[in-house]
């Protein structure tokens, strides 16, 4: 009797792992853009760097475009959203620092850019390395990017359990910049902080404006 106690224990506790597994597996390959929705019809609100930022997301064609204003700020891209990754076609930045002062630039990419890899999880790595194009030339770029941890976040719009991302991007003209990023399951990016360390055009706002930090954070989510 003893012995057929014990042998239903270890039948239970090895049914508990397979489900286990099981589950972990189906959490990795259910909806693997979850991190990075574009089909929520959210607008999200942030404080920046630049003051209030608003962000959407919309369909044109086989491509996703990510648009994101404040007053003196704008920035868009163009994505491919694939099941392994999001890529980058094309970038778009405007920036109007002072009255006088602006600087406006689009860029492109002799392959479409790994924005990162899908599915996310802790641990995960990735690098891209390619020539990105613009009115100024042509640079060569490298990105190294890790999947950190998961955290919980508190904002203005409420506390979350995100994901964390950190990039480290790195151009031939003396440019070098590492992007930190928190993503949330159905919603998207909540929080990121970009430290610049090279040039580029993120170079131009630090040594025109003092800007070593940009610095992003959700306020808001309106439907």
């Amino acid at each position: 009797m003893k012995n057929k106690i014990i042998y239903i224990l270890l039948l239970i506790l090895v049914v508990a792992a397979l489900n286990s597994a099981f589950s972990h597996k189906n959490e990795a390959n259910i909806n693997p853009t979850s991190y990075f929705p574009v089909n929520n019809n959210l607008i999200l609100v942030y404080k920046s760097s630049f003051g209030e930022s608003i962000t959407k997301y919309f369909r044109t064609g086989e491509y996703t475009i990510s648009s994101s204003e404040a007053d003196k700020f704008k920035y868009r891209q163009t994505l491919i959203i694939k099941d392994d990754g999001i890529y980058v076609k094309e970038t778009y930045q405007f920036l109007n620092v002072l009255l006088f002062i602006k600087k406006e630039e689009t860029f492109t990419y002799n392959k479409p850019l790994l924005r990162f890899p899908l599915p996310l999880f802790p641990g995960r790595e990735w690098k891209w390395e390619g020539e990105e194009y613009s009115k100024n030339g042509t640079t060569k770029v490298k990105i190294f990017g890790k999947v950190l941890n998961k955290e919980f976040i508190i904002t203005k719009a409420g506390t979350f359990e995100a994901i964390k991302l950190e990039s480290v991007i790195e151009g031939s003209s003396n440019e070098k910049n590492t992007v930190t990023e928190w993503y949330v399951k159905d919603l998207g990016l909540i929080k990121a902080k970009i430290i610049i360390e090279g040039g580029g055009m993120l170079g131009f706002l630090r040594d025109i404006l003092g800007y070593s930090t940009i610095e992003f954070e959700l306020t808001e989510i309106r439907k």
